[in-house]
């Protein structure tokens, strides 16, 4: 039976794939998170020889020929992925939404001439009152988003 759920380490979360069964599953997340052998084997309920043979059948699952290798491979075919980038993958798409009203919308600077410096040096004095301004400013920024001002 393959596993069906994700396992939750420490530094690393097993996600189910690769054709790998639970206890597959766990050996790879706990050895991946540092964890002893005996510890994850008394987890599961697996004697050493039984462990030995679990692992080479993650081995054989992963295409892998070391212990090192094989959690390598793990984190290759996603199957370990690092708790640490979950956390950074979540944070940068809730504050990428740029339509979100409970975050302040700043503008950005940078080294390159923003689109909005073109849109102002192209309004004329008489057109630029506040919501001209604006408007051209919110424009030049949909351009330079969309990639047609660079």
């Amino acid at each position: 039976m393959y596993a069906e759920k994700e396992i939750q380490g420490e530094d690393v979360i097993g996600m189910p794939g690769q054709a790998l069964s639970f206890a597959e599953l766990r050996v790879l997340v706990g050895l991946a998170d540092g964890e002893t052998p005996n510890a994850i084997g008394a987890e599961i309920g697996a004697d050493s020889n039984s462990f030995r043979l679990i692992e080479r059948s993650i081995k054989s699952k992963l295409g892998a020929k070391t212990h090192p290798h094989m959690i390598a491979r793990g984190f290759t075919l996603g199957v370990l992925v690092p708790r640490a980038l979950c956390l950074l993958l979540s944070v940068l798409c809730a504050t990428e939404h740029t339509d979100d009203s409970n975050r302040n919308q700043t503008r950005r600077n940078s080294r390159t001439a923003p689109a909005s410096r073109l849109a102002r040096t192209s309004v004329g004095r008489a057109a630029s009152g506040s919501r001209g301004h604006l408007e051209s400013l919110k424009l030049a920024e949909c351009f330079q988003m969309a990639g047609v001002v660079g």
